[in-house]
């Protein structure tokens, strides 16, 4: 038989067992009123998966301060303006993206030249400021006077007045359409080229020293003494009167070795602007009075035209002048 002592002790661990058990009954009751939504068993892994899935309580975000809203806003204005595009990224600033958004219409106005891209643009100043380099930069690419007059400010609108004129200095009348000119600098350039023109035109060595720019002097010079040169030549080894270049182009060949090819040189550089075909120029067998020619008769080749074309009021005669900038010019003023 077991002893006393034996038995107390075992009395001792089942009262602590029972105490043990109901502890945990307990625990469990008030955990259960705690979380009535609770399982009691756990969830598989398949269960807990598709419970992952589901979109559970969400927490809002915490509202952003007026210096964080505006850095986040800077931050969207310099990306869309190294990207060219994203002003839409700009959230919290309306007028800041307004801003965006009319830079990005006037850098696309200008490089296109196009003025309903300017129209669209909100702020009033910057599409006065966008309408007028769009007027400008046509102007001056199409050498167009009237779309000058379009430019509303003053300075930029005879700036661009002046250069359109310039263009003109070696079409120019006289030396008093240059003088209208207000740019001193740009006054000068029409001047110079229409003194260049107008000795080169009239064998005027003289008239070369009107010419401020040194190399644009040196090179009126030299032209006329050579032109002058040539007609003299001429005038010595040929003494028989021509009723025509043609005609004097066959005798030519009635003269030998340098006489005669000064003589057809000659003869050619008549022709080409006679003929109006500067083909003739290359038939000229000294290269230095070959350009020459090309240079000097396509000149009077176009102002030829274009005089033909103004005082006709003709257009037609503006195709067949060989610079592409005159060209465009005499079909503005030929209208």
């Amino acid at each position: 038989m077991r002893s006393q002592k034996g038995k107390i002790v075992s009395w001792i661990i089942f009262i602590i067992l029972i105490v043990i058990v109901f502890g945990l009954l307990v625990f469990v009751q008030k955990w259960r009123k705690a979380h009535p939504a609770a399982p009691m068993v756990p969830p598989s892994a398949e269960e807990a998966e598709e419970k992952a899935k589901k979109p559970g309580k969400k927490f809002a975000a915490p509202e952003l301060s007026e210096d964080e809203k505006g850095n986040l806003d800077n931050e969207a204005l310099t990306i869309a303006m190294q990207n060219g595009e994203g002003c839409e990224e700009i959230k919290y600033n309306e007028e800041l993206k307004q801003k965006c958004m009319d830079a990005m219409l006037y850098n696309s106005a200008l490089q296109k030249n196009d003025e309903k891209l300017c129209g669209q643009i909100a702020n009033i100043e910057l599409k006065a400021e966008c309408l007028d380099k769009v007027y400008y930069g046509l102007a001056i690419k199409n050498f167009d006077a009237d779309l000058c007059k379009k430019i509303t400010d003053a300075d930029l609108k005879q700036n661009c007045l002046d250069r359109v004129q310039a263009a003109f200095g070696r079409t120019a009348n006289s030396a008093k359409s240059c003088e209208e000119i207000e740019d001193e600098v740009l006054r000068q350039n029409c001047l110079d080229n229409f003194y260049l023109s107008d000795s080169i035109k009239n064998l005027d060595e003289e008239s070369c020293e009107n010419i401020q720019d040194a190399e644009l002097k040196e090179r009126c010079k030299k032209t006329v003494a050579k032109n002058i040169e040539v007609i003299e030549i001429s005038k010595k080894q040929i003494v028989q009167e021509y009723k025509s270049n043609e005609e004097k182009l066959k005798d030519c060949n009635q003269l030998s070795g340098q006489n005669a090819d000064n003589c057809k040189d000659e003869a050619n550089y008549n022709l080409a602007f006679t003929k109006k075909d500067l083909s003739y120029c290359n038939a000229i067998q000294d290269s230095e009075k070959q350009s020459q020619c090309i240079h000097t008769q396509s000149a009077n080749i176009n102002n030829y035209y274009l005089r033909r074309a103004i005082s006709r009021k003709d257009p037609s005669y503006c195709n067949k002048i060989l610079d592409a900038g005159l060209r465009s010019q005499c079909l503005t003023f030929a209208q």
